[in-house]
């Protein structure tokens, strides 16, 4: 199993790929952040079971550019990202693509999702507009981590003091960089911080 996911917020691209990695151990997951290293991912290593890919990283302006990325190549591509219209994502899959993941989708969705899409079936959220514009109010669990990270702690300090795996920490600073509009860590406490949250 190979997948390829592109996305220019680190916190997304690891913790996606995390997710994956967890589900299938045996995968093969590469990472890229703009356009031209997706291509350089494609060209050098083989075909993919499933890219991932954001909507709106360096490189990328939209439908056209999509299109033009995975024009030649077999892999079965969807796109990953925070929001994407109706119209656009009728597009997409008219397109060719595989499926549409809201970034705030959650990890057991999502691995559905991709199971749905490895299946050579398509995937769209019913309420595709509605998660569009997702809640940006933060969960307990969320304020958790923020604090510890607020604090210095890495990522295993974290999940053991909260009683979770890592994997999950990781997707939880996910969902804090989406709500806070932050493309990483240091962002993150930034923007809390700036915003009153802590």
């Amino acid at each position: 199993m190979k997948f390829l996911i592109a996305d220019d917020h680190e916190l997304v691209l690891d913790a996606v790929a995390s997710m994956l990695q967890a589900h299938w151990p045996e995968a093969h997951v590469v990472t890229a952040t703009n356009a031209a290293d997706v291509k350089i991912r494609l060209d050098g290593n083989g075909l993919f079971d499933l890219v991932l890919l954001d909507l709106h990283m360096p490189g990328v302006q939209g439908l056209v550019d999509i299109g033009k990325l995975m024009t030649g190549n077999a892999s079965r591509y969807a796109i990953l990202s925070g929001f994407v219209g109706q119209r656009e994502a009728v597009q997409l899959l008219n397109d060719g693509a595989s499926g549409i993941i809201p970034k705030a989708m959650p990890a057991e969705s999502m691995i559905a999702a991709v199971h749905l899409m490895l299946s050579g079936q398509r995937f769209a959220p019913a309420d595709l507009p509605a998660l569009a514009t997702a809640d940006t109010k933060l969960t307990d669990r969320e304020m958790d981590v923020l604090r510890r990270l607020h604090e210095g702690e890495a990522n295993k300090v974290i999940a053991r003091a909260l009683g979770i795996q890592e994997t999950t920490v990781k997707l939880h600073l996910r969902s804090l960089a989406l709500k806070l509009d932050a493309r990483n860590r240091t962002e993150i406490v930034i923007k809390s911080l700036r915003g009153g949250i802590l």
